[in-house]
């Protein structure tokens, strides 16, 4: 599972840090091309963090920020919210983006894969775990 969450992980961020520039030019207080690159940076971040420190708190990041950013490109696909606040309007009513399907499939897989570990890897009841996070004690 850390390997496909870091995968999926790392597709979003790489078609968001590939298209940030086609955004810059929407803008209200901060561009759409700034929110793509701030994306990118920390699905990256938490895609390396479940690699290399798969504990609990890394999987819950990672669900976060993949389940996030799901829900980002859903409701501006949909839902013409306009500006809100700080964020300019990101409506847009198309899959045509290049690489729009593929982060959208990506940011689901992160999300059903870290949610399934942070399942299988639930925290015992008496907080036994192991250097990696992961329940030690068997349960029979």
């Amino acid at each position: 599972m850390r390997v496909g969450t870091a995968a999926a992980l790392g597709i979003d961020a790489a078609v968001h840090a590939g298209n940030a520039s086609a955004y810059d030019a929407v803008t209200a207080t901060v561009s759409q091309g700034a929110l793509f690159r701030v994306e990118a940076g920390v699905a990256a971040a938490a895609g390396l963090l479940v690699l290399v420190r798969p504990r609990r708190s890394s999987w819950v990041a990672a669900l976060l920020i993949a389940a996030s950013a799901l829900a980002a490109v859903l409701v501006y696909r949909y839902v013409d919210l306009g500006s809100l606040g700080p964020l300019p309007d990101m409506y847009e009513n198309t899959w045509q983006v290049p690489g729009k399907v593929l982060s959208a499939y990506a940011e689901g897989a992160a999300v059903v894969l870290a949610g399934l570990d942070l399942l299988v890897h639930r925290k015992p009841r008496d907080g036994t775990a192991d250097s990696s996070g992961h329940d030690t004690q068997k349960r029979g």
